[in-house]
């Protein structure tokens, strides 16, 4: 088990760089137009720490966009990482696609594509799902 984390650190590392720079924009970018907001102001006027006004009242809000496109990128993740998989000879379902286009087999691909919808919907679920629990103002 932990030799196989081992053999996994490098291409799980590769996935996550790519997709960081993302992840950190969007946040960077939901906590800018948080912290500009009245209630974020009020708060601070009432003598809030700053550590209370950003994790008690701006957070919340801004890892609602930050949660959708992390949900987004789940299918894209599943079936996309053909290069990674390629790079580090590690069997994956990008592999499994492009492997069987390119032998013809196409009813193998549109399985594996239909599994990475299934992923993206259940991903995008899970988000809907996250979203209510972390906004209780978005259950209507």
């Amino acid at each position: 088990m932990l030799e196989a984390a081992r053999f996994l650190a490098l291409p799980v590392a590769t996935l996550a760089v790519v997709n960081a720079a993302a992840y950190l924009r969007h946040s960077m970018a939901a906590m800018q137009h948080e912290m500009a907001q009245p209630y974020v102001r009020t708060a601070r006027m009432k003598g809030l720490p700053p550590r209370a006004v950003i994790w008690g009242h701006a957070f919340r809000n801004a890892a609602i966009p930050v949660v959708t496109v992390a949900a987004l990128d789940a299918g894209a993740l599943v079936s996309g990482a053909l290069v990674t998989e390629t790079i580090f000879a590690r069997p994956g379902m990008g592999k499994l696609i492009y492997d069987s286009i390119m032998g013809n087999d196409y009813n193998l691909a549109l399985l594996a594509l239909l599994l990475a919808g299934l992923v993206t919907m259940l991903a995008t679920l899970a988000a809907d799902v996250a979203q209510r629990l972390i906004d209780p103002r978005l259950a209507g």
